[in-house]
């Protein structure tokens, strides 16, 4: 690792960039960098470390971590350790220490380590420590593959930003934009339709690279934007993820997704099927997520309660130990069957119907009872036995006899 050395002696500067510095003379004053380029992704923490040697009592407390600001034709220094600037230390993400003090006489020793959490683009620069009249400056480059990465909704020319996460009702007539900055050439864009590539529909348009320099250090930045004028949506899409990704290799992906919902009849997004519940539990829970564009006007769970007879609860109601509620966001409706006081009649088929005005649709949701553990008693060779958790009833028994056998190997070797 290439280190950096800025030594000073009655006087005279000498500037030396080497792996390793030796420099004769315990009256000078040395600034070193231990690492003097980081190289690092958003969100990462970092530490610098400045080794100052031989500085003198009186002038340990003027030592300070600083960085270099270019300002057109201009350029001067934030000090980042005396906290005279506040863009630095008002985040709570700069912290400095010193660590390893020694004393020579009326030298010290000490190292300066300067920490800073969650990192960020503005972040880079020019970053160095400074005693005295001496400083020594390292790099610190944050590397940002994919900038950012917004998906739009086009609707007659005009553009909808879309949140990660949405339920987005689309028109056949509807577009899509996807609009990707990056500073890395490699980065490939796609657009997915549930399982299906739709990236080829798309019109590419490319923006002219970007240089920007910040804190004495220049980036290239590009822009690529897909439109797609008609997403040609359709009944078959409904439920369906919509997502545009930017890929760089080695690099984690960044996306946004989104999930389509189609004026047409309602569609589940998913029922928790089946859901579980114990005996004299206090409550169990049936949940469907459904998508319904235009909104639901009927929400109604039924059952089966014995001779023939069905029961019902409806909208948000209570009858009984059965409470129905559902919750609304956009599109997309959460609808939740709460019972109460678990016996083991509520064991069974649930039918939750919905409708809007396009028509209705029926999900089925079972309860079932929850799994239990159970135990198995293992015989050792000296006679004694042990009891070892086993398999869970109702599943496949190898693994509590995995577990038998290596319980009582262990313990055959331990007796």
């Amino acid at each position: 690792m290439l280190t950096m050395a800025v030594k000073s002696c009655s006087g005279f500067l000498k500037v030396f960039v080497l792996f390793l510095v030796a420099f004769q003379g315990a009256a000078c004053l040395t600034l070193t960098l231990e690492n003097d380029v980081h190289q690092v992704l958003p969100g990462a923490d970092i530490t610098i470390i400045c080794h100052v040697k031989n500085v003198r009592f009186t002038t340990i407390r003027n030592i300070q971590w600083v960085k270099k600001v270019f300002e057109q034709t201009t350029k001067h220094t934030i000090s980042i350790y005396t906290a005279i600037q506040a863009p630095f230390r008002a985040t709570g993400r700069y912290l400095v220490r010193p660590e390893n003090a020694t004393v020579s006489g009326e030298f010290r020793n000490v190292d300066l380590i300067l920490q800073i959490r969650n990192v960020q683009v503005e972040d880079l620069g020019h970053i160095g420590c400074t005693a005295d009249d001496q400083e020594i400056y390292g790099d610190l480059i944050v590397y940002a593959p994919v900038n950012s990465i917004k998906l739009s909704k086009q609707v007659t020319g005009q553009l909808t930003q879309l949140t990660d996460g949405d339920v987005v009702n689309f028109l056949p007539s509807d577009g899509l934009v996807c609009e990707v900055k990056y500073q890395d050439p490699q980065t490939v864009i796609s657009v997915m339709k549930g399982s299906e590539n739709i990236t080829s529909s798309f019109n590419p348009e490319y923006n002219s690279p970007v240089k920007t320099e910040t804190g004495g250090l220049v980036t290239m930045s590009f822009g690529t934007t897909l439109k797609l004028r008609f997403l040609r949506a359709s009944a078959d899409d409904n439920g369906k993820r919509l997502q545009c990704t930017a890929s760089v290799p080695m690099y984690p992906p960044r996306s946004v997704t989104i999930t389509m919902v189609i004026t047409g009849r309602p569609s589940t997004l998913n029922c928790i099927n089946p859901a579980y519940a114990s005996i004299g539990q206090s409550t169990a829970q049936l949940v469907c997520h459904i998508i319904s564009s235009p909104a639901l006007s009927s929400v109604e769970w039924s059952w089966s309660s014995g001779g023939g007879m069905m029961a019902s609860v409806s909208g948000n109601q209570t009858q009984g130990e059965y409470a129905a509620s559902y919750q609304s966001r956009n599109f997309n409706f959460s609808i939740t069957l709460t019972i109460h006081g678990v016996k083991a009649e509520h064991f069974r088929e649930y039918i939750l119907r919905v409708g809007n005005g396009h028509g209705i649709r029926d999900f089925t949701v079972q309860l079932q009872q929850a799994p239990t553990a159970t135990s198995a008693a293992v015989t050792l060779p000296s006679g004694k036995t042990a009891t070892t958790p086993g398999s869970i009833s109702g599943t496949a028994s190898v693994h509590g006899w995995l577990l038998t056998a290596c319980m009582a190997a262990l313990l055959a070797h331990t007796f």
